[in-house]
């Protein structure tokens, strides 16, 4: 008795939970496979940058900065990211501060060899920052990257007590046999079956999107201390001067190269608080860390080296903090783990979708209220790809913001009015049985 009360509860919890969480995890699901590939959704759009010719040396930063900013007078350096390869442009990351709705993040390709400016796209609009910002934080600007983290602890909710659940059950039918007694069995043996095949993957995926979506709340509330936060402890100008102070950006790259062993410059990013430093970032190796972690810190004048961060050399507390966005999004491996990534990621949405079948179809009896319950399926799953790709052309050929301004009240309408709605069957159906007992009664 107790057994079967404790399967009850787990069914329960498995049921509930996914009736809420599911819609969203479906929605991460699929804009997680598109956001593996951000990198190199970056670099096809961005081939036509590409140097036809090279040439044995530089130009120096400080005239390029110039040549910038004469450009674009109301915008701040950022940083800058250094050629990766001979035929790389060198990457300018300037910004325009007017407030939400107006800020623009623009990204300026310029040949390095010559301080030819080849073109500039921005950076707030692009295609690889919407399918960031939708899956991090479905881009609601208010509450959304928290949003994620809790789906996060749903979906590792579901991996277990899915496991709890099937997994006894699993024992007695052959991995991957697939019953076609009528659609319901169909879909809860695709359901299983999957589930079980990709439970690790999702399991780590849960668990890393938990902390990444709910990293400042966590922070906040248990005082973590992010690694790798050196800061110049005194100021050697005030910060008109050191914003203007002049650095030989190739030499602190050079420098940077010869510190940290198989170090490869991804950002610099020279100080505007007065401390007069240059902090040089990379990725040391092919390790499933986040990118741009390990780095250099120099002397803004003398690139005398200050502070040195490998992230290989630290200790496991360091490594375990910076591994989860690696590990999330595959940013190791290559193109084949991202594939790998990216079907995998495709089982959280298709879990989602049969488990919502399964709950609607169980009890239902005709033809008719059968094919009512895969017109919802249909209509949800279309309705949810329909909006990601709209959000994505606003976001793209209209501007981001408009596109946050329609998602961030979309998102809170839609989870209070299915909220409520789920909430409103649940009382509708508990009344009903009291009713029932009183009349029996």
């Amino acid at each position: 008795m107790a057994a079967k009360k404790s399967k009850n509860l787990l069914w329960k919890i498995h049921q509930w939970i996914g009736l809420y969480v599911g819609i969203v995890i479906a929605a991460l699901s699929l804009t997680g496979a598109v956001a593996v590939f951000i990198p190199e959704i970056d670099a096809f759009l961005e081939r036509g940058y590409e140097l036809k010719e090279t040439g044995d040396s530089y130009v120096p930063m400080n005239g390029i900065i110039s040549q910038v900013q004469l450009e674009n007078p109301d915008f701040r350096v950022l940083g800058a990211m250094p050629p990766a390869k001979a035929a790389d442009p060198l990457i300018l990351d300037i910004f325009y501060d007017a407030g939400a709705k107006d800020s623009q993040r623009i990204q300026v390709f310029i040949n390095p060899y010559t301080g030819t400016i080849l073109g500039q796209k921005s950076h707030t609009d692009s295609l690889s920052n919407y399918l960031r910002q939708i899956h991090v934080r479905l881009m609601d600007s208010w509450w959304g990257r928290q949003l994620v983290g809790l789906a996060g602890i749903g979906l590792f909710i579901l991996c277990i007590t899915g496991l709890l659940i099937y997994g006894q059950f699993m024992k007695n039918q052959i991995f991957g046999a697939i019953r076609q007694k009528n659609l319901r069995i169909l879909m809860a043996d695709w359901h299983k079956m999957i589930g079980m095949a990709a439970l690790l993957f999702n399991l780590m995926i849960a668990g890393t999107g938990a902390w990444l979506g709910l990293q400042p709340v966590l922070i906040k509330a248990f005082d973590i201390k992010a690694p790798n936060t050196f800061v110049r402890s005194e100021k050697i100008s005030n910060p008109e001067i050191d914003i203007d102070q002049e650095y030989d950006f190739w030499k602190a790259v050079e420098i940077a190269k010869a510190q940290i062993p198989e170090f490869t410059p991804t950002q610099v990013i020279p100080s505007k608080n007065g401390t007069n430093t240059i902090e040089v970032k990379g990725d040391a190796g092919h390790l499933p860390f986040e990118p741009h972690i390990s780095k250099l810190v120099l002397d803004k004048t003398s690139l005398e080296i200050l502070d040195v961060y490998d992230i290989r050399e630290q200790a496991f507390s360091d490594k375990f903090y910076y591994i989860q966005e690696g590990l999330h999004f595959g940013r190791f491996g290559g193109i084949f783990l991202k594939i790998t990534y990216a079907l995998l990621a495709i089982t959280s949405g298709v879990l989602s979708i049969t488990g919502f079948f399964i709950y609607l179809i169980r009890k239902k009896k005709t033809g008719e209220e059968k094919d009512l319950v895969k017109k919802t399926i249909f209509i949800y799953s279309i309705s949810t790809i329909a909006l990601i790709v709209f959000l994505g052309l606003i976001a793209v050929f209209i501007g981001y913001a408009y596109a946050t301004m329609l998602m961030t009240p979309a998102v809170y309408i839609f989870l209070f009015c299915f909220i409520s709605y789920q909430l409103y069957n649940y009382w509708k159906k508990e009344n009903l049985s009291k009713e029932t007992i009183h009349e029996k009664g």
